[in-house]
């Protein structure tokens, strides 16, 4: 996405937050700007290539196995020199496309292993154990209870629920985004079965995908959010720091709309540096995306209020990027990669939650705080 300079400073065309496929849902940059749904499609394009490639390799070198051994019955000396080199070359080929196609279906690598070993030797205290585990079995029971009303429905969700929370245990040695995907099938799945054997009207489908998804995320987040496989932590520090060293930055420089005398608007931006810093402490991806769009409502009424008519896009992109550099939400990456992999796919691909969480990454990932 290009950033433009005009008469607000910063500009983003909001064509260039759709998905680049052209279906009209907001696009994700993790995605190579697709939305989930053509993300998916594009991943297992180029998986059911890779699987193709190997069989092709694996029946060449069949083929050629079969041919040098062959001529080495015709007569030895030369040949059997010959069918040694050939060998060599194929075990050593072999081996290359093996270690290729483990890596792609099983466990990132014994690296990823250790450091997930050395994360959990880093416990957390006691008390955030017991808080966590007082969280956890609170959401169970309103898990229960929100399933009952929907009977035989309700006890097939929760077979499935069970079962996936069961499977992701065995699957912790997995990349990120391997773990990523298998939520991500697990959310299409349920809701494709309510919606094709249950006959689930679509409006109670993603309110029962709502509670399947603070149910299960309650509980892979301690394992999935920020893991040390990855560099989001290291992101996480670099655009703190970033953010530090901009705090000369004035609402002027970014033609922020925002008159902060007006003690009305100074709360609404306070609120929206509440909102984001907030984000931090919840678990689920869906209740951070909800601080995100509740930041998102007090920056529009801030400039409602300021220039006496209804915000524009224009307008509301510097200021978000004007409240993430007053506040300086701690983890600002983690956050945005977890709610990416981990979300229920439909609220960011549409509606004002996807809106809004699609611009929060346009400040983070086309480099608007790098270049104010």
């Amino acid at each position: 996405m290009s950033l433009k300079s005009e008469r607000r400073g910063i500009h983003v065309d909001q064509s260039e937050l759709l998905c680049k496929k052209g279906c009209g849902y907001y696009g994700n940059p993790a995605w190579q700007g697709f939305c989930s749904k053509c993300w998916r499609e594009e991943y297992h394009k180029a998986r059911q290539k890779q699987i193709q490639e190997d069989w092709e390799l694996a029946e060449r070198l069949q083929r050629e196995e079969e041919e040098a051994f062959a001529s080495s019955q015709s007569g030895p000396g030369t040949q059997s020199l010959t069918f040694s080199k050939f060998e060599e070359k194929k075990t050593n080929e072999k081996t290359r496309k093996v270690t290729t196609v483990k890596k792609f279906f099983s466990a990132s690598s014994r690296v990823g292993s250790k450091k997930a070993e050395i994360q959990e030797a880093k416990a957390p205290s006691p008390s955030i154990n017991r808080q966590a585990s007082i969280e956890t079995d609170r959401v169970s029971k309103e898990f229960i209870e929100f399933l009952k009303t929907f009977h035989k429905t309700g006890q097939e969700i929760y077979k499935q629920t069970k079962m996936f929370l069961e499977t992701m245990h065995y699957k912790r040695d997995l990349s990120i985004e391997e773990q990523s995907e298998c939520t991500q099938d697990f959310y299409q799945n349920v809701a494709e079965r309510m919606q094709t054997r249950g006959k689930v009207p679509s409006e109670r489908v993603e309110k029962i995908m709502d509670q399947i998804e603070k149910y299960i995320m309650t509980r892979l987040y301690k394992y999935v959010f920020c893991p040390e496989t990855t560099d989001d932590e290291k992101k996480d520090l670099a655009i703190q720091k970033r953010i530090r060293a901009l705090h000369w930055v004035t609402p002027q420089m970014l033609c922020v709309p925002v008159n902060e005398e007006i003690s009305e608007v100074s709360d609404m931006v306070v609120k929206a540096i509440t909102d984001i810093i907030e984000m931090d402490s919840k678990r689920v991806p869906r209740d951070k995306l909800a601080c995100i769009t509740k930041c998102s409502k007090h920056i529009f009424n801030a400039i409602k209020i300021t220039k006496n008519e209804p915000a524009s896009a224009d307008d509301f992109l510097p200021t978000l990027i004007y409240i993430v550099l007053k506040g300086n939400p701690p983890r600002l990456q983690s956050n945005i990669q977890y709610i990416t992999r981990f979300c229920n796919p439909s609220r960011l691909m549409a509606g004002e939650d996807g809106y809004y969480f699609t611009n929060l990454k346009c400040t983070v990932s086309d480099g608007s705080i790098k270049e104010t």
